[in-house]
């Protein structure tokens, strides 16, 4: 047994030996084999040449910083040029493959040269259809706005339809269809599923007639603010410090305005196609607000939005 192990240990001390000598000769190979692959960080190598090493405490809870190579730059690029790609195909699409009823349309009419004259006048009167992409949609004359919904679905054919639900105003099924693009201009088609009569409607802008504010308007303090009248019927007056008012009726009609004040008559100018005024006999008794012979109370909420 004796000469056994012997003879297992010199066999072992001699591969050892061998392994030795071989890893040797190839680190040496490697090192070599490595020195141009070192050589291509001289440019980072020499800056660092001639400064002291740092000793380093490993038992120390510094944080060791180690700068990196700007290499993070090419997937930040790549994702930029990536958004640009996507936003530039939004863009495409929008101005010359848009089909969606959002937007602000008003009724395709041929003006005679008379009509044409005045054009100012004809913008207050036109009726402005607006479908936000909310599925909300109103009707805007002048300064008055009646709001409510709409739903999209799809035909018996296969057609794009549009349910329209503004309350005493326009409801119904219509099929449409939106052509055109935004530099030669969107044209909708709006067909009645039951009569079978259609619509044209061309892309525009809302706008507003302008109403001035009395020069000579002072706000009171007792007034201004939103009044709320919600007794089986919302009505909403806000009188502003600026002068302008806004009418709120049961959350389906608006009416923007300005105003003017005496001590018993409210008066309000505001534009249903033509400059309107309406008068409100009014009174302050115990916080509340009378008009008409309606008891408002005042809205102290955060904001008047949120009537």
């Amino acid at each position: 047994m004796d000469e056994n192990k012997e003879f297992l240990s010199s066999e072992l001390e001699d591969e050892n030996t061998i392994k030795s000598d071989a890893d040797t000769e190839t680190d040496e190979q490697t090192i070599g084999e490595n020195t141009d692959v070192f050589g291509a960080f001289d440019d980072e190598l020499s800056d660092i040449e001639g400064q002291p090493v740092q000793p380093v405490d490993y038992n120390s809870d510094a944080v060791i910083t180690v700068k990196k190579k700007r290499f993070i730059q090419v997937p930040i690029i790549i994702s930029a040029v990536l958004v640009a790609a996507v936003a530039l195909g939004f863009l495409v699409f929008k101005c010359f493959f848009d089909t969606s009823i959002v937007g602000t349309w008003v009724v395709d009419n041929s003006s005679t040269a008379d009509e044409a004259s005045d054009s100012t006048e004809n913008d207050n009167a036109l009726s402005y259809y607006i479908f936000d992409d909310n599925g909300d949609v109103s009707i805007a004359i002048g300064t008055m706005k009646m709001v409510g919904t709409y739903t999209l679905t799809t035909g018996e054919q296969g057609t794009p339809t549009v349910e329209i639900n503004i309350p005493t105003v326009l409801q119904g099924a219509f099929q449409y269809e939106v052509s055109g693009n935004m530099f030669t201009g969107r044209n909708l088609k709006l067909t009645d599923s039951y009569y079978g009569a259609s619509y044209n409607f061309k892309s525009t802008t809302y706008k507003a007639p302008e109403l001035k504010v009395d020069e000579n308007f002072k706000p009171s303090d007792k007034l201004t603010g939103s009044w709320v009248y919600n007794e089986g019927y919302k009505y909403v007056y806000t009188f502003s410090s600026d002068g302008t008012a806004t009418i709120n009726q049961n959350d389906l009609l608006y009416a923007d305005g300005v105003y003017t004040y005496s001590d018993d008559t409210i008066t309000i100018t505001y534009s249903n196609g033509a400059e309107s005024t309406m008068k409100l006999s009014y009174s302050i008794e115990n916080d509340k607000l009378i008009i008409d012979g309606y008891a408002f109370t005042k809205y102290t909420g955060a904001s008047a939005d949120e009537l």
